[in-house]
């Protein structure tokens, strides 16, 4: 068998809402939606954490966050030994490995399983990253844009960049590309993923891809300005926070700097767009787009204004951040062209169906679902919701309806601080019945199923009578069920 190559191209805080190819009427993406048109368009994929590092690890390891434990935000958690990533098993499996941009994981873990392996923000060098050398040789260090502005971590305003292209982010993540597609060997199938930092903050796109919004009457989304006051008291905090912004650049008001941030969050996504339609064209030029499996897809979303939220915080109750764009293509694979898929995936999904698709095994420690059916235009439901879980909070989509169940006390003297939305006929999440005793069935229903997902999906340290345990040390749910089989006084 030939195995395919593989470009993941992972974007930071894509909003699922901000392409062409979902409806959106301002956002310019031609060649993110031209990759849709080649293949496959899940508009219903959430991933397992709302925030970078634990969604990160979801997409590498193919578990979900409370098996794989890391919950917190950096590149430093130690991760359980002897963990497989989608890198590990494809490196054993002959392929070329290389990574490059905003990876924000366990530099230790994955690099010695990377031919080539560029940290933009390696936690270990700062200031010292092979993207700071390479602008430091040519004079530009000073301009770096995509972590810092004037001083200020990680603004909320925007501006162009004094950047060309490239020299942004994105520009030198694909000559990284470029660079690992010379050192593939004739014949050898490669691994790449391309982890661009934006339209993550700060928003400084290059000065042309902001120049295309220049002239536009930017729309805000219809909770732009909602009523907060049913929702958890973070959110309303959140908010006032917002309003107290202090914003960089003149006019500096809240209304005002709204729309610069949008303007600069769109214009990042045209960029990362952009740097998807070179990437592209170069698999085309050296005669590899046909066997090629492309993936686009984003670690978690942006509020973009959605309930008046400038960034992705506090993110776990709305799509907007937990939905993300999730597009697949392979010319000569079988996957469909032009096709929208309406069920329910998650980012846990994206390692076994690469394995799938490559002829590649699976490591037993993967829990997501193998989409392939659904990518080759049949199949139904491959679960009945989605999860996406913090240490305090967990949210659960199904189709019609989403419930954020948090802890009675999690907000101190606020009883219950949970949150119910009907989305299917309220997709902005304007409406929390979450107390209406009306839903009152609807929510048990929902943290019922919540509850349930947690037992059935937690891999098990130690058990008794002893189940061996797979490759993480941790047992399974087929583990355990042959158990109960066996020796059912002991756990019903």
């Amino acid at each position: 068998m030939t195995h395919p190559n593989v470009l993941i191209i992972k974007s930071d805080q894509h909003n699922a809402r901000c392409l062409g190819v979902n409806g959106h009427r301002q956002v310019r993406t031609p060649h993110i939606d031209a990759l849709a048109r080649r293949g496959v368009n899940f508009t219903r994929a959430f991933v397992q954490n709302p925030i970078c590092t634990p969604s990160r690890m979801c997409y590498l390891t193919g578990q979900y966050v409370h098996n794989h434990g890391i919950y917190g935000l950096s590149g430093n958690e130690r991760v359980p030994d002897g963990l497989p990533s989608l890198f590990s098993t494809f490196k054993a499996a002959g392929y070329r490995t290389g990574i490059v941009g905003h990876v924000h994981v366990a530099g230790a873990w994955l690099q010695p399983h990377c031919d080539q392996y560029r940290d933009l923000h390696d936690e270990a060098r700062p200031g010292d990253t092979p993207y700071d050398r390479y602008l430091a040789a040519k004079g530009l260090r000073h301009l770096r844009d995509d972590e810092s502005y004037q001083g200020r971590s990680q603004i909320l305003d925007a501006c162009p960049s004094e950047l060309a292209f490239e020299d942004t982010n994105e520009g030198y993540c694909l000559q990284s590309f470029y660079d690992f597609l010379e050192g593939v060997a004739g014949g050898q199938p490669f691994l790449f993923q391309l982890d661009p930092l934006h339209p993550h903050q700060d928003y400084i796109p290059a000065r042309e891809f902001w120049a295309w919004y220049d002239d536009v009457e930017l729309e805000l989304p219809p909770s732009a300005d909602e009523d907060l006051s049913a929702k958890p008291p973070h959110q309303q905090q959140m908010i006032a926070r917002h309003h107290g912004y202090d914003w960089v650049f003149e006019p500096r008001t809240y209304q005002a700097g709204r729309l610069r941030k949008l303007q600069g969050y769109y214009g990042c996504i045209s960029q990362v767009d952009h740097m998807v339609g070179l990437a592209l064209q170069r698999l085309e030029q050296r005669g590899q787009a046909d066997n090629t499996i492309v993936v686009y897809c984003s670690d978690h979303g942006d509020f973009a204004l959605e309930h008046g939220f400038l960034e992705k915080a506090p993110g776990i109750s709305y799509d907007a951040i937990t939905r993300v764009p999730f597009i697949w293509s392979w010319p000569s694979g079988g996957i469909a062209e032009n096709l929208t898929v309406g069920e329910l995936v998650e980012s846990v999904d994206l390692f076994p169906t690469i394995c799938a698709l490559a002829g590649v095994g699976a490591p037993d420690t993967v829990d997501g679902h193998d989409l392939v059916a659904l990518l080759r235009g049949g199949g139904g439901a491959v679960r009945e919701f989605a999860v996406t879980e913090c240490p305090l909070s967990r949210t659960i989509r199904t189709k019609e309806w989403k419930l954020c169940h948090r802890p009675r006390g999690a907000f101190g003297g606020v009883d219950d601080a949970g949150e119910l939305y009907h989305v299917a006929d309220d997709p902005w999440e304007m409406d929390n019945r979450y107390a209406d005793p009306r839903y009152r069935e609807t929510r048990e229903q929902l943290r019922r199923a919540l509850f349930d997902w947690i037992q059935l999906t937690t891999r098990y340290g130690n058990t008794w009578p002893h189940q061996p345990p797979g490759a993480d040390g941790k047992t399974t749910l087929a583990g355990l069920r042959t158990l109960l089989d066996r020796e059912q006084v002991y756990y019903l």
